[in-house]
C-alpha cells in the first residue's frame, strides 16, 4: 500500500454526528471535500496554561454536490440559526453494501454555517452528469471532536 501524505488525503463530509452511528454511514450521504481549511489557536502562559479569549474558529470547506437536493441541506442549516454536526472523515473505504467500512482518522465539528458561495459547472463530467455545484461553506465552530485510533479528544470553543 502506498504512503499517503497530507496533501493527498481524501476527505468526505457527512452532515451528521458520525459517533452516534458509525456503522450506518451510506456512501450516498458522503460528499467529497475538494478543499478544507481551519485554524485553531490557544494562548498559553509560561506554565503552559491556556489564558484569555481564543479567536473564533472558522472552518472553511468546499464540496461538489450533484444535485440541488444535496445543496438544499446546507442552505437549510444556514437559515436555521441552529448549530449542527458535520463529520469529516479521511481516507474512507466502503464495503460491498456501500456503507462505510474503514477510515484513517477524522473529526466531528459542531457549529453554525455562516456563509455559502456557489459555483456551477455545466460541462459534461466524466461520470456522465451535466451539472455540478461547488459549494464553499464557512462554519463557525462550537466544538471539534478529533477521532483517534484509541480515543477521541474534544475541544470546546463556544459554550
Amino acid at each position: 500500500m502506498a504512503t499517503l501524505y497530507s496533501n493527498e488525503l481524501k476527505a468526505v463530509v457527512v452532515m451528521e454526528n458520525f459517533l452516534e452511528n458509525p456503522l450506518n454511514v451510506m456512501k450516498e450521504n458522503c460528499m467529497t471535500v475538494q478543499h478544507f481549511n481551519y485554524e485553531c489557536e490557544h494562548k498559553r502562559n509560561e506554565a503552559g496554561e491556556i489564558y484569555g479569549a481564543i479567536n473564533p474558529v472558522m472552518l472553511e470547506f468546499t464540496v461538489r454536490v450533484n444535485s440541488p437536493r444535496q445543496a438544499r441541506a446546507f442552505y437549510k442549516e444556514l437559515v436555521s440559526n441552529e448549530h449542527s454536526n458535520y463529520s469529516f472523515l479521511f481516507n474512507v473505504t466502503y464495503n460491498e453494501n456501500q456503507r462505510l467500512n474503514t477510515y484513517e482518522d477524522g473529526m466531528v465539528v459542531n457549529g453554525y454555517i455562516v456563509h455559502i458561495e456557489e459555483n456551477y459547472t455545466t460541462a459534461a463530467q466524466q461520470d456522465g452528469s451535466n451539472t455540478q455545484i461547488e459549494l464553499s461553506v464557512k462554519l463557525l465552530s462550537r466544538s471539534v471532536t478529533y477521532l483517534g485510533a484509541d480515543n477521541n479528544y474534544k475541544s470546546i470553543f463556544i459554550q
